[in-house]
């Protein structure tokens, strides 16, 4: 009866676990997760005087996400970090000491400010957070990320642009992205202004180019 007993539990304890994998598993959207970042605490000011070159220095790292790290005379020092494999890159700023002053994400090639950004004060505690998101909260980027995904949106291009504005409270998204080179040479690049309350497309509009002029 004790054997029994073990096997039983055991039994459960490995079906409760399945259902949490597959609880998980089903809650996981296609945009990848957010990498852990590679650059934790303070900056390292000597590491980068070793490397840099007019006051820049830029790196793959193990991960294959691409860092970029800048002196600013007087100010401090700036990185960016632009993942491999995730659409939101990592900026931050620290001062001439090397101690962080500001960090948040935004959407790679200098897009939309994405989420809560911290600023901090002198010792490094936090002084302030920012939420960005917080005006586009009736149809915010997940709605965004799937409208994209629908219309076969690389997000991960170069070519594709996301920004946002709120003016008067009225957020609009901004959403850029090109198809590849065709057989003539041409390439069309397409334009769309979402309302960020209601999701509705307000304008949209399209350019080709011939880039083998």
């Amino acid at each position: 009866m004790k054997f029994l007993a073990i096997f039983l539990f055991t039994l459960l304890l490995s079906s409760c676990q399945r259902q949490e994998t597959s609880t998980s598993i089903e809650t996981i959207f296609s945009t990848p997760i957010q990498p852990k970042d590679s650059l934790m605490g303070n900056f390292n000011i000597q590491k980068f005087n070793k490397h840099q070159k007019n006051d820049e220095w830029e790196y793959i790292d193990k991960d294959g996400n691409e860092i970029r790290e800048t002196y600013i005379e007087g100010d401090g020092y700036v990185v960016d970090i632009n993942y491999l494999k995730y659409p939101f890159s990592t900026y931050k700023f620290f001062n001439t000491k090397g101690i962080i002053k500001t960090k948040g994400n935004y959407f790679h090639g200098n897009g939309f400010n994405k989420g809560i950004w911290t600023d901090y004060d002198e010792k490094g505690n936090i002084i302030k957070q920012t939420d960005y998101d917080a005006p586009y909260k009736d149809y915010p980027w997940e709605k965004v990320r799937v409208w994209m995904e629908s219309k076969n949106i690389d997000l991960m291009d170069p070519l594709t642009s996301v920004g946002r504005n709120n003016d008067n409270d009225k957020p609009i998204w901004y959403i850029s992205w090109s198809i590849p080179l065709n057989e003539v040479g041409t390439q069309t690049t397409y334009n769309v202004e979402i309302d960020g309350k209601t999701g509705k497309i307000i304008k949209e509009s399209s350019e080709t180019f011939d880039r083998e002029g």
